[in-house]
């Protein structure tokens, strides 16, 4: 069996003209032209199918972008969000978590330098009330605690 995953080893190896690896010709790394903007790269954590253009139809009308607001699917159930002002960009972000058709939507920052695929979007931040505490608990420590234990903390009121 050993001797098996040993032959398919040498099997699967590199050629010497593999391994030497490609050169890029000059300008052809810069080329992409949708690389100029500002990105969030989201999912649809659904278990149904959805319609692109229906997401991106309703996605503009509810961001409200001023300056505009380019969609594009990437691989698997991943979509890349341009837009082209940075304000336009944080203030999607600064209103999350956002929905679509009653399902959540994951939306995280994306450098032009950033692999979409490789960008966690597994998790959502949540703002949460705490009901029933006494006023002198009331507290960024307590807050921080309690934060903690439901996820991971990131800021109090």
């Amino acid at each position: 069996m050993a001797a098996d995953f040993g032959r398919l080893g040498t099997a699967l190896s590199l050629t010497e003209e593999e391994e030497a690896g490609w050169v890029l010709p000059t300008g052809v790394w810069h080329a992409e032209p949708f690389t100029r903007g500002f990105f969030i790269v989201g999912r649809l954590v659904s278990t149904k199918s959805f319609h692109p253009e229906a997401l991106h139809t309703t996605l503009k009308t509810a961001f409200n972008p001023v300056r505009g607001m380019d969609f594009k699917m990437i691989a698997g159930e991943r979509f890349l969000l341009k837009f082209f002002h940075a304000l336009d960009r944080d203030r999607v972000l600064a209103r999350c978590p956002w929905a679509y058709d009653k399902n959540l939507l994951v939306l995280a920052p994306l450098d032009a330098a950033e692999d979409p695929v490789c960008v966690d979007l597994n998790w959502c931040d949540f703002h949460i009330h705490i009901h029933g505490l006494p006023l002198g608990k009331m507290t960024k420590e307590i807050a921080t605690f309690i934060g903690n234990k439901l996820g991971k903390f990131k800021d109090v009121d």
